[in-house]
Order: structure tokens, then sequence, then C-alpha cells
């Protein structure tokens, strides 16, 4: 059924049937967006029957976020092909906005599971897991033979593992230790600084099998957090190999009180 084009509404009704204001409606006109479809002689705009489908699909349309050139564009054209590719562009862009939105959900959950499990996990105890390989960024610092890092060393690699990396990818950030150096020094060498991320990249965690234990409070008490960690491999009877990753699990970041503190150590003890 065609609808009438002899039944006129004023700017006040429309802007009622749309919930918008009669500025809006104003603003379309001077900007050849939509314009009423008769003006009578003392002024006064009316709208046809007919337009206010019009005026549904432009308002549809800057909902979806559509700039008004481009509704504009379309509109004016009156052309099938035109609108078809004016909703095709705006599919592929809500696409990619969605891809982007799903990257950033992938990567507030795994933040948000790290931090659980340093909250939830019971402190002290040798948990195993296997992990997938984990893209990862590296750092080394620069101990030039020393037998300890300072935190003035850490801290200029971190400055420069943050300047290089994409900051929203980041998941965690952690020391990497040498596993002979672990076992003599406890943790007090780091040759390097990590950061996973949820973005692919050249260089990776090895995937495979790692036992990891949990320890609570301020890194002063590292060393013993090092002892605990490889007298209970030795009590189940594991081989550790690769590297130790130093995780900082609860940092700073989380939280100011260093006793609220957590640190998640790992080592690879089989292949996947």
């Amino acid at each position: 059924m065609k609808i009438s084009d002899s039944i006129y509404y004023t700017p006040h009704q429309v802007a009622s049937f749309f919930s918008i204001s009669k500025d809006t409606l104003l603003f379309y006109d001077k900007i050849g967006l939509f314009s009423p479809a008769l003006r009578k002689e003392n002024g006064y705009r009316c709208y046809s029957a007919a337009q206010l489908n019009e005026l549904d699909t432009i308002l549809t349309l800057k909902d979806l976020g559509i700039p008004l050139s481009s509704i504009k564009k379309a509109v004016g054209e009156i052309s099938t092909t035109s609108f078809l590719s004016l909703l095709e562009n705006e599919e592929k862009s809500i696409e990619a906005k969605i891809e982007e939105f799903n990257a950033h959900l992938g990567i507030v959950r795994a933040i948000k599971n790290s931090i659980k499990e340093a909250i939830e996990a019971e402190k002290g105890r040798l948990y195993k897991a296997y992990y997938d390989p984990r893209p990862m960024i590296r750092v080394p610092i620069d101990v030039k033979g020393k037998d300890c890092t300072s935190d003035d060393e850490w801290q200029k690699a971190y400055s420069t593992l943050m300047a290089s990396a994409d900051c929203k990818a980041i998941i965690n950030i952690g020391s990497i230790v040498r596993l002979d150096e672990a076992m003599h020094y406890h943790g007090v060498v780091c040759r390097e600084v990590y950061a996973t991320c949820a973005k692919p990249l050249s260089d990776v965690m090895p995937g495979g099998l790692y036992a990891y234990m949990l320890f609570p409070g301020s890194l002063d008490n590292l060393s013993s957090f090092y002892e605990k960690f490889f007298a209970s491999l030795d009590a189940e009877g594991l081989e550790p190999s690769g590297d130790i990753y130093e995780e900082l699990s609860i940092s700073n970041i989380t939280t100011r009180d260093e006793k609220d503190h957590v640190t998640k150590l790992m080592v690879q003890v089989g292949d996947a």
C-alpha cells in the first residue's frame, strides 16, 4: 500500500515521533540532508507522511555511526546501488570494530584471570599446568658481570620495553632469570625483562608443562621464594629446564600495599 502524500505533519509532531528535537530537524534542513516537503506562505514547515520512512533511515544510519555527509550523499543520489554500497562499507567497519573489541576483551580476560589466580591460589603450593606458546617481548638487562641486578638497571630495561611495546596488548610483565643463576643466587640476578602480549610476535615463551608457585609479599623476600620453589621441585622429582619466569601477578599497578603483592615463579618441566 502506497503511503499518502496528502498527509502532513508539523516539525513538533515529527520530532515527537522520533524522540528528537526540532533543532535537529532545522539542522538537517540547513545542511540539505532532510528538508520539509511543504513550506506554507506563513513560513510554517510541513513534512509528508512519505518522508517519515526517509527520516527513519537517516536516523538509523546515524545511530550506526555513519557520518551525516555520507548519509547525505547516499540519500541524495537516491540509488539502490549507492545505498547498498553505504551499508556494505558500514558492515566492514562494524566487523573491524568487533574484531578490535574481541581482541581487547581477550586481553581484559587474560589480565583478570591472572589476578584472580594470584588472589585465589594457595600461596607457596606447587602447581603444574600446560601452557601454549605465548608471544612475548624481551629486553636484556646489562648487569655487567655483577652478582645482582639493581632496581635502576631493571627499571631502565623496563622503560625500554614499554617504549617499544604496544602497551594496550600487554598481559603480564616480569623478569627472566637463568636457571643456573637462579639456583646459585636465588633470583637476585635477572638478565631480561619480559612482557607477554595478546598479539603475534616473533619471540614466544615456549609452550609445555610448567611448574609454578605464587608468593605473597614484597620482593625483599625473593630469595626465600626461590629456596622454597626449588625445594618443592626437588620434593616432587621435577627437573626444571630453560629459564625461570618471575612474573608480577599483583604489583603496585594493582595495589600500593606491598604486603598484597604476589609474585609467580614458573619454569618448564616438560614438553608440550
